[in-house]
C-alpha cells in the first residue's frame, strides 16, 4: 500500500466541528482517480472528474479524502440546513424543530 493510500480516509468518517459541515472545494480519491469535491450532501458527494470535467454523484463511503484537506463552512444550527438553503424549495416553510423525548 503506498504512503498517500495509507493517508486516506473515507469521507464519511469525517466529522466536521460543533455547527459546522463539510464544505466542497477539496481534492479526493474515487475508484483510484483524483477528482475534485464541488458539493457535499447528506449521503452523497457531487464530484467533478478531472478528465473532460464530467460531474457526478457517489456515495461519501466512496470517497477517500485526507483529513487536512477537506474544508468546513459554518452551519445553522436553528435551520440544521446550514448554506445548503437555497434547496427548499419557493414558499415551503422551514422543517420545524425535532423534539426528542
Amino acid at each position: 500500500m503506498s504512503k498517500i493510500a495509507a493517508d486516506l480516509v473515507s469521507l464519511a468518517s469525517i466529522v466536521p466541528p460543533l455547527n459546522h459541515e463539510v464544505s466542497g472545494g477539496f481534492n479526493a480519491m474515487v475508484d483510484g482517480k483524483q477528482v475534485r469535491v464541488r458539493a457535499v450532501l447528506e449521503r452523497t458527494v457531487v464530484i467533478e472528474h478531472q478528465e473532460g470535467g464530467e460531474r457526478s454523484v457517489v456515495r461519501k463511503d466512496n470517497c477517500m479524502v485526507k483529513p487536512s484537506a477537506v474544508a468546513f463552512v459554518p452551519g445553522n444550527p436553528n435551520n440544521g440546513v446550514g448554506p445548503r438553503q437555497w434547496r427548499r424549495l419557493p414558499g415551503k416553510p422551514p422543517a420545524p424543530p425535532r423534539v426528542i423525548p
